[in-house]
């Protein structure tokens, strides 16, 4: 079997045990053992569990890359409100990693470089499409930068952590719950919007109810267990 095509194998079974169990009581032979090979196998690919962690991460970061970088280019709230969608998807796929980042990045500074590397490259790209968004009349930002990238700052925070405090909750993932993410993303926004708040919230939130019953429709056929109800 191709090396590429093993290594893939690995890293699907890996962020699979990853999510049902946590990182932590996931051995390196459970892994093997998921994936149908030895343990000698599993480590000509990968050394250790760390690398295996390190590889699952780049493949969010490559899924990242594929698109996610031409946003600027359709400065629309409808978009904005699909890229909220685009990111919830993703973190669901890679729940474990968002569950146990702080740990994660504490225990490998390699990993954590990374992550603050891409980090910023997103919060740049972020702070480009509210600029285009400026462009187009449909946002008015403070003229200083600082104020802007707080503001990119606080929508992250609450996209990247929003499944978390579902959880927190004893929530379900649902499209109630993305969209009560996304109200309060809106009301963080709700200053510096030129268009009426009311009919960009209504907006808004069909996009995202269209958006995820898409995407819950593609994960039902590819990953029933990662479903978005």
């Amino acid at each position: 079997m191709a090396t590429r095509t093993t290594q893939l194998r690995i890293l699907a079974a890996a962020l699979e045990l990853f999510n049902e169990h946590g990182t932590a009581a996931v051995s390196a032979n459970r892994i093997a053992e998921r994936c149908g090979i030895s343990k000698g196998n599993l480590q000509y690919h990968f050394r250790n569990k760390r690398e295996i962690i390190t590889a699952v991460f780049q493949q969010a970061i490559t899924e990242m890359d594929s698109g996610w970088y031409k946003d600027h280019l359709a400065p629309t709230l409808e978009h904005m409100a699909a890229m909220y969608v685009r990111q919830l998807q993703l973190i669901l796929k890679y729940r474990f990693f968002y569950r146990e980042m702080a740990d994660l990045l504490r225990q490998d500074a390699r990993l954590r470089k990374r992550f603050a590397d891409n980090r910023e490259r997103r919060m740049c790209d972020l702070e480009k499409f509210m600029l285009a968004l400026q462009g187009r009349g449909l946002m008015r930002f403070p003229s200083d930068p600082r104020r802007l990238r707080a503001l990119v700052d606080v929508t992250w925070i609450v996209n990247e952590n929003w499944l978390n405090y579902m959880d927190y909750h004893d929530r379900t993932v649902s499209v109630p719950a993305m969209l009560e993410g996304y109200g309060e993303i809106l009301e963080v926004l709700r200053p510096y919007l030129c268009a009426d708040p009311q009919q960009i919230t209504q907006e808004s939130y069909l996009t995202i109810e269209r958006l995820a019953a898409q995407a819950s429709a593609r994960t039902a056929e590819e990953a029933p267990e990662l479903l978005v109800v």
